[in-house]
């Protein structure tokens, strides 16, 4: 009487775990049909957004290695914490080189690139459910692709549409010293201009490769003038509104630790050291985008008390005695309800760092970690 009722069927399916539906959809056709439904996988989760329950770290290689390596950092504090879905990624054969661009509510943008190929392959991969599609290849009149694309952003919000959106920004063809935006979907297909958007000028120091997608649009900051949101369904360009700066306050002392999202809040963290003080400051972006706020403050000298080997003794010896420096870098702000951040608690996750590491922590890890949420997301 169960199998022959979809609607009591749905619900019993809709109360398992994610991994027990991946086996069951073997049982039999009507049973995969039922779960590979787009609005199953948006009714089995309507509480949407969901945090991270871990996030992907990709393994520093002085080598370089052909094939990029993963380590995967679990954040459940489970007893029994989830298996890495790969270590690599191999899920297309003979593309050795293929690593993370990108991450968006469970899914990847990745790409293949090798040494001796001009024009570079694009992917959006689930790794939950092992499923890819190929992106079709970009159209560059000079043939340079390197040289046009600026970065590309995965654009998903599985709580609105089952489709998702790829935004790459590329030099202007028309006007030099600008720049276009052309948008792939996974509804329509081919990628396309947006022509009503048109050239569009930028500080040089946009970091365009590092988008973050929030509130229905891709965000791109500038460290050093003015950043800059992507409504991708309006197709509209608007301004980030710069950081809060206090009285007297020496912009030196501020250095960018962080920009993404998580749980549908739009995060910036900056790291002050200022009178001997080192902290994290936590902003969070209004929905309206009217300013930031503060969020959290992170008093680093408990983390120093914790782990006195983030302060060197020797290597900035010859910097000014009022700065204390930790070798460290703000991974990824997870945004987690069961636990209270203004707790202060201090959690070893990993020790991810290998030796000699420690001398390039002042280098930014944007693009270097990504978080990973499950999900049933058709691609």
């Amino acid at each position: 009487m169960i199998a022959d009722n979809d609607d009591l069927l749905n619900e019993i399916l809709l109360h398992l775990p994610i991994k027990s539906l991946i086996k069951f959809k073997s049982v039999s056709k009507h049973w995969l049909s039922l779960i590979s439904d787009p609005n199953f996988s948006r009714r089995r989760n309507p509480s949407f957004p969901t945090s991270a329950s871990a996030i992907f770290f990709r393994i520093y290689s002085e080598s370089g290695r052909a094939r990029p390596e993963y380590n995967f950092i679990d954040l459940s504090h489970n007893s029994n914490p989830s298996r890495p879905p790969f270590r690599s990624l191999t899920f297309v054969d003979n593309k050795p080189g293929i690593g993370i661009c990108h991450s968006c509510n469970g899914l990847l943008l990745c790409c293949a690139s090798s040494p001796n190929r001009e024009r570079r392959e694009y992917y959006v991969y689930n790794p939950t459910t092992k499923q890819y599609t190929i992106l079709p290849p970009l159209i560059f009149p000079r043939g340079n692709s390197r040289a046009v694309i600026k970065g590309l952003t995965l654009a998903f919000d599985p709580s609105k549409s089952p489709h998702y959106k790829v935004v790459c920004v590329r030099n202007s063809d028309a006007q030099r010293g600008q720049f276009q935006v052309e948008i792939y979907s996974s509804e329509t297909g081919p990628w396309r201009l947006c022509s009503n958007l048109g050239s569009f000028p930028a500080q040089f120091s946009t970091q365009f490769n590092d988008g973050v997608f929030w509130n229905g649009a891709v965000h791109w900051f500038c460290p050093s003038g003015t950043s800059l949101y992507f409504k991708v369904d309006e197709e509209r360009l608007g301004e980030i509104p710069m950081l809060p700066v206090p009285d007297d306050f020496d912009p030196l002392n501020r250095m960018l630790a962080y920009f993404g999202e998580s749980r549908d809040h739009l995060h910036f963290v900056d790291h002050i050291h200022e009178s001997g003080e080192v902290r994290l400051n936590v902003y969070e972006m209004e929905r309206d985008y009217s300013g930031w706020f503060v969020k959290y403050r992170v008093d680093l000298s408990r983390v120093s008390t914790a782990f006195p080997e983030l302060i060197p003794s020797s290597l900035f010896d010859q910097l000014t005695s009022q700065m204390q420096y930790h070798l460290f870098s703000v991974l990824c702000v997870v945004r987690v309800l069961r636990y209270n951040f203004e707790s202060t608690t201090l959690y070893n996750l990993r020790d991810t760092v290998p030796a000699g590491m420690e001398t390039i922590l002042h280098m930014s890890l944007v693009g270097y970690v990504h978080q990973y949420i499950e999900s049933l997301a058709c691609v």
